[in-house]
């Protein structure tokens, strides 16, 4: 099987707001871990932009950097499009950040991605399942970050950490180890079908659930029974929903509450529910922590 490996360095965290400033990508064939090409771009962003002193002390990429070497994401698209054609990706952390921040940046310059129908494999996930009740010799829960992951595996950390293409071969490297540990199968998990770019749902079988929130865990179908109020908030009124996210949720919004039964249907099959009743009041984005 052929993945693409990838990561970026951004301008900040904000997954909506924020650039991509560099962005590498190594074609990788899983059968014996070989590379079999790669991408590595520094990219400029159109229009105005700062690089935060913060985000540079990470990176060490800087404005005048780009300037001077950096290429317009829109310029180098096609080739990135024909680089993951028909390939499975694989991240540490993309599912949460990388891949919504590559759609916004997309999305932005009016390019349409096709994200759907492919794996997205999460390195990040994977080891946090592996370390889950895990502790340090000081009692504490183990580290989970791709410098942390790569030392349990190996022994010492990676070089290059925090230049987007250094990241990528690390990732590489822990999620061949993963599933040398684990296998094949440990690693096919319902979630990584399906990319959420405002990270406000997760999939699995036919049901989303929320991952974060005062409700995070519960399925849309569950919070209809729940507090459908809190559906109709992420949809009309937060900020930072995507029109993916509102549409999935509209389509169980519909019919109006009038032809909704509170209770399911003899024989029905329904999601699991933590059964958690939040307390109704004004909603804020104040309440919601990324998860």
């Amino acid at each position: 099987m052929i993945l693409v490996c990838f990561d970026t360095e951004t301008t900040g965290l904000d997954v909506q707001r924020e650039h991509i400033i560099q962005l590498s990508l190594v074609k990788v064939e899983t059968a014996d871990w070989s590379v079999v090409d790669q991408r590595d771009w520094y990219i400029l962003p159109e229009g105005d932009f700062t690089i935060p002193a913060e985000a540079e002390a990470v990176h060490h990429i800087s404005k005048p950097f780009l300037l001077e070497h950096g290429v317009g994401l829109r310029s180098v698209y096609d080739d990135f499009a024909a680089f993951t054609e028909g390939c499975d990706f694989l991240s540490y952390n993309g599912n949460g950040y990388d891949a919504p921040l590559l759609h916004y940046n997309l999305k932005r310059l009016g390019l349409d991605f096709r994200f759907e129908g492919r794996m997205w494999y999460d390195a990040l996930l994977l080891e946090r399942i592996h370390t889950a009740g895990m502790t340090d010799e000081k009692g504490e829960k183990l580290h989970c970050n791709l410098t942390a992951a790569y030392t349990r595996y190996y022994g010492h950390p990676f070089e290059d950490a925090h230049n987007s293409l250094g990241d990528v071969r690390a990732t590489i490297e822990v999620f061949k180890a993963q599933i040398a540990a684990h296998g094949w199968e440990w690693a096919q998990r319902e979630e990584f079908g399906f990319i959420c770019f405002d990270r406000w749902l997760t999939k699995r079988g036919n049901y989303y659930y929320l991952t974060q929130g005062g409700h995070k865990g519960e399925s849309i179908e569950s919070m209809m029974r729940i507090d459908r109020s809190y559906l109709e908030w992420i949809v009309d009124k937060c900020q930072w929903t995507d029109d993916q996210t509102r549409q999935i949720i509209l389509k169980v919004l519909s019919p109006k509450p009038s032809a909704v039964s509170s209770q399911p249907s003899a024989g029905s099959i329904q999601p699991p529910s933590r059964g958690k009743k939040r307390t109704r009041g004004t909603i804020t984005d104040a309440d919601l922590s990324l998860f």
